[in-house]
């Protein structure tokens, strides 16, 4: 008796090319990151809270007074919680601010943290702007330790810039509180010349160029 093999059908190229890319994208070992420590996942998950505490403290903050300074540099931090929220994704890292709203946080101390912020600076412009410089002086010190532990560039890169980024905003934050009145009429976030209802000071220091710091001293994203 002969036996016939039935050769095997060959797969066309485009199929396999697709087939490559569409494994690629799903996170193959090629397309995924190595996976971080113990302390370096939960260095990355705390900063995140970080900034998240940062961003919601200046934007509630905001609607109190009319000063661009809070407005401003609440979107900055906006920006750098993203930028954490890259690393986390990179990494299979949970986040811990996934799905939380304004002034909401999973972790009680920073929960605990955010409403004593808020609290206190809802006493006064000067009171606001000393918890905008005890916010960054926190995030410098959490930036700086977590730069000297890390050992992965991309991560190095991203801290960097965010270190950067809280000492632009401590120098804007120590201007408004040496000075509040120092600032033109009608520099608001809404466009108004004093403060708003309940307020005690009009417009502070424009903090626009919070970030201009950011690309230069760059070890990271």
């Amino acid at each position: 008796m002969t036996l016939t093999r039935t050769p095997t059908p060959r797969r066309p190229l485009r199929t396999l090319l697709a087939t490559s890319v569409l494994l690629l994208s799903f996170g193959t070992p090629l397309a995924l990151a190595r996976a971080l420590g113990d302390a370096a996942t939960s260095t990355l998950q705390h900063m995140a809270l970080d900034e998240k505490l940062a961003h919601d403290v200046y934007t509630t903050l905001a609607t109190l007074y009319d000063v661009p300074t809070f407005a401003a540099i609440a979107s900055s931090e906006a920006t750098h919680l993203a930028a954490i929220q890259n690393l986390m994704g990179r990494y299979d890292v949970i986040d811990p601010t996934l799905g939380s709203g304004l002034g909401d946080f999973v972790d009680p101390d920073f929960q605990a943290l955010y409403d004593d912020l808020v609290e206190q600076g809802s006493a006064s412009l000067e009171a606001a702007a000393q918890v905008g410089i005890t916010i960054e002086e926190i995030d410098i010190a959490d930036l700086e330790n977590a730069i000297a532990a890390t050992s992965e560039a991309d991560i190095d890169r991203v801290y960097t810039n965010l270190l950067n980024a809280s000492e632009s905003h401590l120098r804007s934050f120590t201007a408004l509180a040496a000075d509040p009145d120092a600032v033109a009429s009608g520099a608001g976030p809404n466009g108004a010349g004093g403060p708003k209802a309940g307020a005690r000071h009009g417009p502070a220091n424009d903090a626009t160029g919070a970030d201009r710091g950011k690309a230069n001293r760059g070890r990271r994203n």
